[in-house]
């Protein structure tokens, strides 16, 4: 269960349709936000964590997986443009709460996925405080969880999946820990050195929204002395120098520009260009396709891109 916690509420339940992204972090930015932005969409969650305007870690976590800042930037905008609904919340945190926040989003793993029941809390506790580590104990089960934060050892405050704000307590997470199944994960963070790293330095949100938004599922238009070729009939009929070329080509015209991304990314996946000569690789390619343009077009478009590529594929 993807949770952060929330805090004194400065912007919540915004629909996504209403929010311009780059404008939206560009007021983040200048209102020297310490605390989180929450993007909450159908088929993925977005966390962005702040400490004093600057964006110091970033979070998309998506079909199970977690893509961290740089990348999670990237599929925040793509998801910002295909999604057709969600909520955008902004609270303001204490420090010390955002610090041991973005140890959970973007720190070292210490414990993952691990039994309560196989745990020594004692000399976990003991761990914490010995090394003041600045950390997040999460606690959970498929339907609860929990947090703990710690700054430099010492405990700072708790969060569940029901609470409203930073609580004091521990009762509701430790009821959590006591569910069967429950299980623990523990990230920390290096303060050494404080927060020396800003994404918004190393992406340009606003440039990469403007490239994405500019009609991504538009086909392009041909050059005014150049006849315009029928579609997709032509396209089936005349075979093309190898399969990689085929298959970007392909998701480029049935899924937009993010269909290029994703057809390259997933090539790159299976191990390149000469992996396609491989029967189950290149299966594992149209699949791997397949799942992640369920965000970028209709089952329909996905099936139709789908019976492009084995017959062009075919005629190689």
């Amino acid at each position: 269960m993807f949770l952060l916690p929330k805090g004194s509420p400065l912007a919540e339940n915004v629909p996504i349709s209403k929010l311009h992204l780059p404008d939206a972090l560009e007021k983040l930015k200048n209102g020297k936000l310490t605390g989180c932005a929450t993007f909450d969409f159908p088929a993925a969650d977005c966390g962005l964590v702040y400490d004093e305007g600057k964006l110091v870690t970033a979070i998309v976590h998506r079909d199970g997986a977690e893509i961290k800042d740089q990348a999670a930037l990237q599929a925040l905008v793509e998801l910002m443009l295909l999604a057709s609904n969600g909520m955008f919340n902004v609270y303001a945190l204490p420090k010390d709460i955002v610090c041991a926040v973005s140890a959970l989003v973007g720190g070292a793993v210490l414990i993952d996925s691990q039994e309560i029941k196989l745990i020594d809390f004692k000399a976990l506790l003991d761990r914490i405080k010995t090394e003041q580590m600045t950390a997040t104990l999460k606690i959970y089960t498929p339907e609860r969880a929990g947090l703990i934060f710690y700054r430099n050892g010492a405990t700072v405050g708790f969060f569940h999946d029901a609470s409203t704000s930073i609580e004091i307590s521990a009762g509701e997470v430790q009821q959590i820990a006591g569910l069967p199944g429950a299980r623990a994960d523990l990230r920390t963070q290096n303060e050494s050195q404080g927060f020396v790293l800003d994404l918004a330095g190393l992406v340009d949100v606003r440039v990469l929204w403007d490239s994405s938004s500019s009609n991504i599922f538009a086909t392009p238009v041909p050059a005014a002395n150049e006849p315009a070729q029928p579609q997709p009939a032509a396209v089936v009929n005349t075979p093309a120098a190898d399969p990689e070329t085929v298959i970007i080509e392909l998701a480029t015209q049935y899924l937009g520009k993010l269909g290029k991304a994703l057809a390259e990314k997933e090539v790159l996946n299976i191990g390149g260009a000469a992996a396609l000569k491989d029967p189950a690789k290149f299966e594992e390619l149209i699949s791997a396709l397949e799942k992640g343009a369920k965000l970028l077009a209709s089952a329909n478009k996905i099936k139709e891109m789908k019976d492009a590529i084995a017959a062009r594929t075919a005629q190689i």
